[in-house]
């Protein structure tokens, strides 16, 4: 990776962390909760890391995962709304129908064949006969990127998920796919669950095997870590390069500046 585009990540990292820090001094550090009586340090660290590690979902991650697409030669879609139809044509509607209950039923099909089916349909209707609109909240794309004529669309996860998110993730692709050839029946599109770190120690594909074989085409519907980042990137082990910037801010001690948030009793005692 070359120095102008680490010191671009670099700056994206730090900028959102000291971002995220001097808007809970402006604003306060609230951690009411029962367990303030007995470890009100534990809480309130608990309170800023786990804002911290929301926060940064948007302000980092996604943010770096565009400034490694356009270094890669990807053009950022600005608006990320995938738009839909809406009343959804009848038969549209039923054929989603179909292939949602086929996948919690067990009778899994590919994706790919999901996307012809769905395609068949979108080419029958009558685009100037649909009126689109927005998706209802929590509906919308992370990352839309477009290269060589293909339009990629990214939902980024990095928490664990049980059965239940793998099926909304099912819901959420095949929907998108819907939405998107309904509006242009002849786009070529790929729509991905983006799983920004694997948690685990073993392959996220083998810890989550029998929740991902129920709902999810794992060869087409997920990118796990590099899979992503390399995609993003055109490069190799993406990821490490994170781990090295978090050492480096480490030895320049780029943390101790907020030590007094964390650890300020004073504050502890008015929240």
């Amino acid at each position: 990776m070359n120095k102008e585009l680490r010191f671009k990540l670099k700056q994206v990292l730090t900028d959102s962390i000291r971002s995220f820090f001097l808007k809970k001094l402006r604003d306060g550090v609230s951690t009411s909760n029962i367990l303030d009586t007995l470890f009100p340090t534990e809480r309130r660290i608990r309170s800023l890391i786990g804002g911290l590690e929301t926060s940064m979902g948007t302000t980092v991650w996604e943010a770096i995962a565009k400034e490694l697409a356009v270094n890669n030669g990807f053009e950022i879609i600005p608006d990320k709304q995938i738009l839909m139809p809406d009343p959804l044509p009848n038969n549209l509607a039923e054929v989603l129908k179909d292939l949602l209950n086929d996948r919690r039923n067990g009778r899994f099909l590919s994706t790919t064949d999901c996307i012809n089916e769905i395609r068949k349909v979108c080419k029958i209707n009558n685009t100037n006969d649909l009126n689109f609109v927005k998706p209802s909240s929590g509906h919308g794309v992370d990352i839309y990127l477009k290269k060589n004529g293909i339009e990629y669309i990214f939902d980024m996860k990095s928490a664990q998920a049980n059965v239940g998110d793998f099926r909304r993730y099912s819901e959420q692709l095949l929907n998108w796919y819907a939405h998107r050839l309904s509006r242009d029946p002849s786009v070529v599109l790929e729509a991905r669950i983006a799983f920004t770190f694997n948690p685990f120690k073993k392959s996220y594909y083998e810890v989550q095997k029998t929740k991902i074989a129920t709902h999810l085409d794992p060869g087409f519907d997920i990118f796990v870590e590099n899979e992503f980042w390399d995609f993003c990137s055109g490069m190799n082990n993406t990821s490490s390069i994170f781990s090295s910037l978090f050492e480096e801010l480490r030895d320049e001690k780029f943390h101790e500046q907020f030590h007094d948030i964390f650890y300020d009793s004073i504050d502890n005692k008015s929240n």
